[in-house]
């Protein structure tokens, strides 16, 4: 999903080898051959990933894992992004890709609903998709999906809070526009779980874009709504970086805990400082080598993957930040950061 999003320019992807690959049916491709062809035999298979930005700190970790277990298998991999978020330019640039013929496309679906139809034309095009982060509503626009067990994060961050507030307090969501169902999925957890901790009050959602400093108003806003909040829940890297800072401008540090979602290098740092209370840390990296790795079987040999992986979080905090059972899934630093 959504991260610490910036201007984002299409990635140059050098030396790009514009391999043949098969046109059949999704289904048929890999048993037709794929990249091992007539005109194909011995090329490498090629996977292209087309994702939200390219600065992220959540995508850069995301594409690592998925260039070295491409590295590892022998498959030409690139990544690209739109030049803005939005679901026409995540559709151009998803055409654009597949004009190309790679062997096969990892997408993160910028909108559930939106990108289901232009998925849907790639994939009868005989070039599979496999969703990472976000995924679609049409399950048959894509061979499968790797991402985070959303719910799960919205219930952890609760249960997290609860401690956090020894089980009393008035709480609070901040989070991206709905539209995104990871971060929407996130934000059903967090309900639901709050109604197991009867000394938890629900005050209510705040929700923003990508700009931090529109995360910042909406969290004052949420403030000064309820002057006896006790605890923000954001979920996702800028709408963290936004509610620490409005707490902070108000004075209140310390007195209203800020849980967020991911692990970006500038989230650690807030951590650090005691600005940010704890992190529920996803697994990008995983879900980049996982996604690769199906992929690549399922063009060699029709070996179709299950259709959903779900991944699990660690919750970070100041204390145990720096201990090898929670740093070894904290994101990539942007390069010149």
């Amino acid at each position: 999903m959504l991260r610490n999003i910036k201007k984002v320019a299409v990635l140059a992807l050098a030396g790009l080898t514009l391999a043949a690959c098969a046109t059949e049916a999704p289904d048929t491709a890999a048993k037709a051959g794929g990249t091992d062809g007539a005109d194909g035999a011995g090329a490498k298979p090629r996977v292209v990933m087309l994702l939200n930005d390219q600065f992220d700190p959540y995508y850069l970790t995301l594409a690592k894992g998925a260039e070295e277990k491409a590295a590892e298998l022998g498959v030409e991999f690139s990544w690209q992004a739109p030049t803005t978020l939005d679901v026409a330019a995540q559709t151009q640039l998803l055409q654009s890709i597949a004009a190309t013929k790679p062997d096969g496309i990892i997408m993160s679906a910028l909108d559930a609903k939106a990108m289901s139809a232009p998925m849907r034309q790639v994939n009868e095009q005989g070039i599979p998709i496999v969703t990472v982060d976000a995924d679609v509503e049409d399950q048959d626009a894509r061979l499968a999906t790797f991402k985070s067990d959303g719910v799960v994060s919205g219930e952890m961050a609760a249960d997290t809070v609860n401690e956090l507030l020894a089980g009393t307090g008035k709480v609070g969501y901040v989070g991206y526009i709905p539209g995104i169902q990871s971060v929407d999925i996130r934000l059903k957890g967090w309900q639901e779980q709050l109604k197991k901790h009867a000394g938890l009050e629900n005050s209510g959602e705040e929700y923003a874009g990508a700009d931090i400093s529109e995360n910042v108003a909406k969290t004052s806003a949420l403030i000064s709504r309820v002057p006896d909040l006790k605890a923000v829940f954001a979920s996702w890297t800028n709408a963290a970086i936004g509610a620490a800072k409005a707490v902070q401008q108000a004075g209140k540090t310390g007195d209203i805990k800020v849980v967020g979602v991911d692990a970006s290098p500038d989230q650690v740092d807030l951590l650090r400082q005691g600005l940010v209370d704890a992190l529920v840390v996803q697994k990008p990296y995983d879900m980049g080598k996982d996604a690769v790795e199906a992929l690549t079987a399922y063009t060699k040999d029709g070996t179709r993957p299950q259709g959903e992986k779900l991944y699990d979080f660690v919750v970070a905090t100041k204390d145990n930040l720096d201990t090898p059972e929670i740093s070894q899934y904290l994101y990539v630093k942007p390069e010149g950061k």
